[in-house]
């Protein structure tokens, strides 16, 4: 296609008609919003987005620029503007429901009018495109390929593409969209209503009279590369979820005259401002007020670690940080005080706090909130919980109305504005401050809906990642490219672990596809606990950290129980009545409930020793909704947390729900054989606390380890597979490698005491180094072997089959079209296809007396041929809950949770 121009006096020819943009229905009227005022709405947000300063320079990364000048934002501000050009075509001015249009959409629509159409240079000259070709480079960089669009072509993608999902490209003609012959030709047509190309021109008017400087001055041309590319089109795409925001800052106006670029300046300000996405003026405020340590935590004095941390260059060339340390060490103080210092230097502008599960992020996020409250004082930035299911933004809670209405409990405008990030999971990562799980960073470099939304606000960021391992090939895989773009564009990253590896270490510190791992013996000399950063692309550089706490003495009994739930319920029974809180974590929600049942049945009557939820004996586990989820997960902090009301014995039975990143506090631990690293996180809720009285015989840290009778062996089939007895304890299922359990049985065999955290480097390295695992294959014999085999290829497909689901920022946008709905089939967490179950009005009432909406059916339980329009049949309350059909399968749901019966 040729955007020259041969007609630069395009003007509105119908008389001054109004398109619409946006228009809704309300009391029997239609009210409409019109086009040109929403562009230059996007337009003005783009421009002020773009005067930050950390979102220009990520921008000016991206494109391999130092920096981006005036003239170049009041010209990418007037491009997007243009996003919404197909709207001007008779399907989408007319509506759904005008039948006579087979197609009322506008992004297909406007490159059908620009690349596919008899009216196709009228149309190039209504736009005026040809004045916009002198602000590019005349060739894209990096450098041109056979596939490389025409500059303007390219540019013109970022924006017409804004609705989270790009297009695909065609192969043979680069830049121009497949599947153009679907839209027809008659949308772009005069009629009698309108000529749509009138509507191109009007539009364009609009934007040459409200950014005459784009147009007037000279400046530098802006070049054109696959990363700018992909960087710009998700801020194009959050502008326009802004400048779309109807209810506060975006009102629909009741004429069509245009508003000047100062007012729509100042709303765009004022938006920016509400929202928490400019915090210039809370930037100011923190230098000003300077908060000390003390005041931030409520300590004294910084340990050493968060002491080193605190001695980090800022600005710096370290984007990734490796904080390895042990559990309870004071970890997220020192992230929060890393963020601080960051935010206080103009690195960054924001935080989003990376939890790997639910719990951890509700209980984290209130340590957040604290911690902002302090640093900032009452007007601190807005901390959002990004958990899909709250609606939680500070200490206000909002009910869900509609896809797009929230009723909050404070209806205040400051309010409603401050839960904005919170309303919707694509808006998550656009809050200032956030706590949510890793999902919602993984989405950011996944092919998904609005992916490029999730990555664009996520880089003006800090992440920290908490409690960070590798043992999962899927998940590493996506979190290395979501650190590698990050560093693309100059963002920021604080990875914090208490048991990472040397592997794991050295994959996010490499974008190379096989890292260098350093041998055993040199990975045992990196001392712990450790600080690790990495300057440009190779140079790594390590900090030790003087350990100055007490540590902890752990003594660990291995017993062959894992399949005797009757024996587990009295040791814990047992430790419970002599005084001790006790955690049991099984690996596999089946055990955990079968752990549970047995409990209460050697309890009988007295089930005071048991947890309860709302005055019920419960199980912690993820197969809840979410409404109880949000109760389980306080419940556990009321038992548990530093703020338990009594200290009296209990037992808690759990999944891996219970793990990692939680502030609880036990005497005793019961778990499942896991690997080394998972289970010294586990550890980690083991005396957590300092208590000046613990009951006899639990004043010493210990912990009951439970195994397969007959040991590891007896789980290996003759071509080095799992039985499916095993893998119903998660060995070989949720912890794939054998390997690994086995070292991990071996260590602690040899050392069941073991002194924490002096040991953790060798206990890690000892279950985890690819050097000692093969090792242990070779020395076991031939079914080992075959099952080392098999893990490898096991491993690499998980990593391949990440890969496939990444979409390329080092192509062309137009090479990295998604599928249309290909969300369904692309997950954060390897394996998990699971079913959203929508319960009609009534809804029905769960096991805790809350309404349950929803619930999610794990992929592996649904039926064969299950139709995707799948509903809920046959629900049938039940004492404590309810039972449900769902396709051929039925199911419980009650105090233990989601359950199939058939």
């Amino acid at each position: 296609m040729s955007m020259v121009c041969n007609d630069n006096t395009s003007g509105n020819k119908n008389g001054g008609m109004v398109y619409w943009g946006k228009r809704r229905d309300f009391s029997g009227r239609r009210e409409i919003h019109p086009l040109s005022h929403h562009v230059l709405e996007v337009a003005a947000v783009l421009h002020e987005l773009l005067k930050l300063d950390v979102i220009r320079h990520r921008l000016a990364r991206a494109l391999c620029l130092p920096e981006l000048v005036p003239c170049q934002l009041l010209r990418l501000a007037a491009l997007a503007a243009l996003h919404d050009a197909g709207k001007c075509n008779h399907g989408f001015q007319d509506g759904r429901e005008a039948s006579q249009w087979s197609t009322h959409g506008h992004i297909r629509e406007i490159f059908k009018i620009l690349f596919d159409h008899p009216r196709s240079d009228e149309a190039i000259t209504a736009l005026r495109l040809g004045e916009l070709t002198a602000w590019f480079t005349e060739e894209p960089i990096n450098p041109p390929t056979k596939n490389s669009p025409d500059p303007l072509v390219g540019w013109l993608w970022t924006v017409f593409c804004h609705h989270g999902r790009p297009l695909k490209g065609d192969p043979d003609e680069p830049g121009k969209p497949q599947e153009l012959d679907k839209i027809a030709k008659k949308v772009w047509n005069p009629g009698p209503q309108r000529d749509p190309l009138e509507g191109l021109a009007q539009l364009a008017d609009a934007v040459r009279y409200t950014f005459a400087d784009a147009f007037a001055a000279e400046g530098e041309p802006l070049p054109l590369t696959p990363a700018g590319q992909h960087w710009f089109n998700g801020l194009v795409t959050l502008a326009d979820w802004i400048a779309s925001d109807d209810r506060n800052f975006f009102k629909f106006s009741p004429d069509a005259t245009l508003p000047s670029l100062e007012i729509l300046s100042k709303k765009a300000q004022d938006a920016l401002c509400s929202l928490g996405l400019d915090l210039r003026q809370a930037r100011k405020d923190l230098i000003a007020r300077s908060p000390e340590f003390e005041t931030l935590f409520g300590f004294p004095h910084p340990n050493p670690m968060q002491q080193a941390i605190a001695r980090l260059p800022v600005p710096n060339a370290e984007h990734v940080v490796i904080l390895e340390a042990e559990t309870g060490s004071g970890k997220t103080e020192a992230a929060l005080w890393y963020f601080f210092k960051l935010f206080a230097a103009g690195q960054v502008d924001g935080l989003y706090f990376a939890l790997p599960t639910r719990a951890a992020a509700v209980q984290i996020h209130e340590r957040v909130r604290c911690a902002m409250l302090n640093a900032f004082g009452p007007d601190h930035p807005q901390v959002v919980l990004a958990v899909p299911g709250y609606l939680r933004v500070d200490q206000s809670d909002g009910i869900s109305l509609a896809p797009f209405e929230t009723l909050w409990n404070d209806e205040t405008d400051r309010l409603r504005h401050r839960g904005w990030a919170a309303e919707h999971p694509k808006r998550y990562l656009a809050a200032p401050i956030a706590v949510g799980t890793i999902d919602q960073v993984l989405l950011s470099a996944l092919a998904t809906s609005h992916a490029h939304m999730r990555a664009a606000a996520l880089s003006r960021l800090l992440l920290v990642v908490d409690e960070v391992h590798a043992s999962d090939a899927y998940m590493t895989t996506l979190l290395r490219e979501v650190i590698k773009r990050l560093r693309q564009v100059g963002g920021h990253a604080l990875l914090m672990s208490a048991t990472l590896g040397s592997t794991a270490q050295s994959s996010f510190l490499s974008d190379l596809p096989l890292p260098f791992i350093p041998p055993h013996l040199e990975a045992l000399q990196q001392p712990y606990p450790l600080l690790s950063r990495l300057h440009g692309k190779t140079e790594l550089t390590t900090t030790a950290i003087k350990f100055t706490g007490p540590g902890k003495t752990v003594t660990i009994a291995r017993r062959p129980l894992a399949d005797a739930s009757e024996e587990i319920a009295a040791h814990a029974l047992a430790a419970a009545r002599a005084g001790a809180r006790v955690l049991i974590i099984r690996n596999t929600v089946t055990w955990a409930v079968t752990t549970q049942l047995a409990i209460e049945q050697l309890a009988g009557d007295d089930s005071a020793w048991l947890w309860h939820c709302a005055g019920i004996p419960a199980v912690h586990h993820a197969r809840f909704a979410a409404p109880d989820r949000k109760m389980l997960d306080a419940a556990i902090a009321s038992a548990l947390g530093k703020g338990a009301i009594a200290l009296k014995g209990l037992v808690v039975v759990s999944t891996q729900t219970t793990e990692q990143s939680l502030d609880i506090d036990v005497d005793y631990l019961i778990c499942d054989l896991c690997p080394m690293d998972v289970l010294l996180q586990r550890i980690g809720r083991l005396h957590r606390h300092e208590r000046r009285h613990r009951p006899i015989p639990f004043t010493t840290p210990q912990v009951m380890l439970l195994e397969p009778k007959g040991g590891m062996e007896t789980g290996l089939t003759d071509q080095g597979g799992c039985t499916p007895a095993f893998a119903k304890h998660g060995w070989g299922s949720v912890y794939e490698d054998l390997r690994v359990l086995q070292a991990t049985a071996e260590t602690l065999q040899t050392t069941p005491i073991i002194q924490i955290p002096a040991d953790n480097r060798r206990l890690v390295e000892a279950a985890t180094h690819p050097d000692l695992l093969e090792a242990l294959a070779t020395r076991l014999g031939e079914r080992w072997r075959q099952h080392a085999s098999k893990i490898w290829g096991v491993h690499t497909a998980e990593a391949q089959q990440a890969q496939s689901g990444l979409y390329n920022r080092d192509k062309w946008l137009h090479d990295c079209g998604f599928q249309d709905r290909g969300d369904s089939r692309l997950a954060t967490r390897l394996g998990v296809n699971d079913r959203l179950v929508i319960f009609p009005n009534p809804t029905p009432m769960g096991p805790f007396q809350q309404p349950i909406p929803t619930l999610t059916i794990p992929g592996h339980w649904l039926p064969p041929n299950l139709p995707p329009d799948a509903s809920p049949e046959n629900i049938i309350p039940e004492e404590g809950g309810f039972a449900f059909d769902f396709g051929t399968r039925r199911f419980h749901y009650n105090r233990l949770g989601l359950r199939p019966i058939n």
